[in-house]
């Protein structure tokens, strides 16, 4: 698996696992944490789909959110990853996250993000890394930005508007 054991300084990344369900359930629970995620279906079938995909992921190519956890305390903070998606007809390696609203304004998004932008130019998994955000969604604008990224276009993903941040490697 892709990022399996990726650590920063305070953070671990591991693979969500069907035993993450609790800890799932109480993010897509949470209104403010799913607020720009979207959610159309009933939250038990989102949840297992939710890891079913991420489960799916993990086997075909490596990619995908991984659960993040405080290095010290074992707690789930959120989740953060790389995902290949299509935006525009185009294939994009996107660093995707979604933290647990307690550990907003720590710092704890940035830092994961910074680690798979890293992790990903070091072993050259793409020329250009991507982050879709919502227009109204300032909080990710801000961890985009913070990660080296710029606004590169609007767009529409699973139809639902975006901002396209990117980031090219360096050369």
């Amino acid at each position: 698996m892709l990022l399996n054991n990726l650590t920063t300084g305070r953070l671990r990344f591991r693979p969500l696992e069907y035993s993450d369900a609790p800890l799932l359930r109480s993010f897509f629970e949470n209104d403010e944490a799913v607020r720009y995620l979207f959610i159309k279906d009933p939250l038990e079938v989102y949840l297992e789909a939710w890891l079913i995909r991420a489960q799916g992921r993990y086997r075909k190519r490596g990619d995908g959110l991984y659960a993040l956890e405080d290095k010290e305390t074992g707690a789930f903070i959120g989740q953060c990853g790389l995902i290949w998606q299509q935006v525009d007809g185009k294939e994009e390696l996107e660093i995707g996250y979604h933290l647990m609203p307690g550990h907003w304004g720590k710092g704890y998004a940035t830092e994961a993000a910074i680690a798979c932008r890293e992790f990903a130019f070091r072993k050259k998994l793409a020329p250009r890394l991507i982050s879709l955000i919502h227009p109204d969604n300032v909080r990710s604008q801000a961890v985009a930005r913070r990660n080296g990224m710029s606004l590169l276009k609007e767009s529409t993903f699973n139809n639902i508007p975006v901002l396209v941040f990117g980031v090219y490697a360096p050369e």
